[in-house]
């Protein structure tokens, strides 16, 4: 198991402090962990057989949610929506990004010409 929580990058003495941690398990060294319930749950994840009451339930709606057809279409729709969103995300990314160097563009050439003026308009000893 890996723990990790939120700390400052150029002084790692500074925590966050917000409480957030994240942990890494590797389920196929479960035997290496001490405390019996987080040992139990990633044994059944390592090897998917249940070894106590709790990963038996777990199991079970393991189970349902395999065979479950309404269940299955509603995560399939939800993973379609949650690409279908991320691809839109993208092209309007893109499209901002194209618009905003289509503007720098634009003000480059409307820089140039104004100095170009500019210079005339020296040149003639009008300004």
């Amino acid at each position: 198991m890996y723990r990790f929580k939120n700390l400052e990058v150029d002084n790692p003495k500074i925590e966050l402090g917000d409480l957030c941690f994240k942990n890494f398990y590797i389920f196929t060294k479960y035997r290496d962990v001490a405390e019996q319930s987080i040992r139990q749950y990633m044994e059944y994840f390592a090897t998917r057989r249940p070894n106590s009451p709790e990963t038996e339930k777990v199991d079970r709606w393991v189970k349902w949610y395999q065979t479950d057809n309404e269940t299955r279409k509603r995560y399939m729709t939800w993973q379609q929506e949650i690409d279908i969103a991320v691809d839109l995300e993208r092209k309007r990314a893109n499209e901002a990004e194209k618009l905003l160097s289509e503007a720098r563009e634009q003000a480059c050439a409307e820089k140039a010409r104004a100095d170009k003026y500019e210079k005339m308009l020296r040149d003639l000893g009008k300004l």
